[in-house]
C-alpha cells in the first residue's frame, strides 16, 4: 500500500483551518516494524500568542513552547498527568505560533498492538480505545521522547492523506477542559466528525 504524505505546506496556515481539514486523515505510528493506523475524528486548534488556551498564550515563548514557533509539521507533546501525554502537530502562518491537538482517533490497523500498549484485553470496546488525547498517546506509545519528531517526513510517527469529508459531516464546538482560557475557552475551535462513535467523552 502506498501512503501519500501530507505536505509541509498544509500546516503553514492558521491552526483553525488545519484542525478542520485534518479530519478523515490518518496518523501512522511505527513501532519495531509494526504499524498502527488511526483515522482522525476529533481535533482542536490552538492559536498562538493571542490565544489564552494555547501554551504560548499562557506561558509565552519558553524552552517548552519554542517548538510551537518553529517548523510546522513537528510533533508537540506535553504531559498532563504522570505518564499521560497529549499529541499536537505544529501549525501556523509564517512568523506566528500554534498547533492542533489530536483529541480522538478511530483505530484502523494494529488494534492488537493498541490493546497491548493500553494493557487491555482483546474484547475491550473498540470505540473506547483512542477516544481521548491521553488514550491516543498511550495506545500509540507516544511520550516526550517523540517531542519534536517530524510528522511530515519522519518514519516513527507521520500523517497521510485520507478520505474527502463533506462539510455537512463536520460539527464545530467550543474546546474542552480549558477553564483557564477566559473568553478564549468559548472559541469554536473543536472539530468532530458528526456521526463518529470514536469521539472523546
Amino acid at each position: 500500500m502506498v501512503y501519500k504524505r501530507i505536505s509541509r505546506k498544509f500546516f503553514e496556515r492558521k491552526p483553525v483551518i488545519v484542525a478542520k481539514e485534518l479530519l478523515e486523515k490518518y496518523i501512522i505510528r511505527e513501532i519495531d516494524g509494526e504499524k498502527i493506523i488511526g483515522k482522525i475524528v476529533e481535533t482542536e486548534a490552538y492559536g498562538g500568542i493571542e490565544d489564552k488556551g494555547c501554551h504560548v498564550g499562557r506561558f509565552g515563548r519558553t524552552k517548552m513552547t519554542e517548538l510551537l514557533f518553529g517548523e510546522v509539521g513537528k510533533a508537540y507533546i506535553y504531559p498532563v498527568y504522570i505518564n499521560t501525554y497529549c499529541l499536537n502537530v505544529v501549525a501556523h502562518e509564517k512568523e506566528k505560533a500554534g498547533g492542533v491537538l489530536f483529541r480522538a482517533l478511530e483505530p484502523i490497523y494494529g488494534i492488537e498492538k493498541i490493546l497491548e500498549n493500553l494493557n487491555k484485553k482483546e474484547y475491550y470496546i473498540i470505540t473506547k480505545l483512542l477516544n481521548g488525547p491521553g488514550k491516543i498517546c498511550k495506545g500509540l506509545k507516544i511520550d516526550r521522547k517523540l517531542n519534536g519528531e517530524d510528522m511530515v517526513e519522519g518514519s516513527i510517527i507521520y500523517l497521510i492523506e485520507g478520505e474527502k469529508i463533506k462539510e455537512k459531516e463536520i460539527q464545530v464546538t467550543t474546546r474542552i477542559n480549558i477553564p483557564y482560557a477566559g473568553k478564549d475557552k468559548d472559541l469554536p475551535w473543536r472539530f468532530i466528525i458528526k456521526n463518529s462513535k470514536f469521539l472523546s467523552r
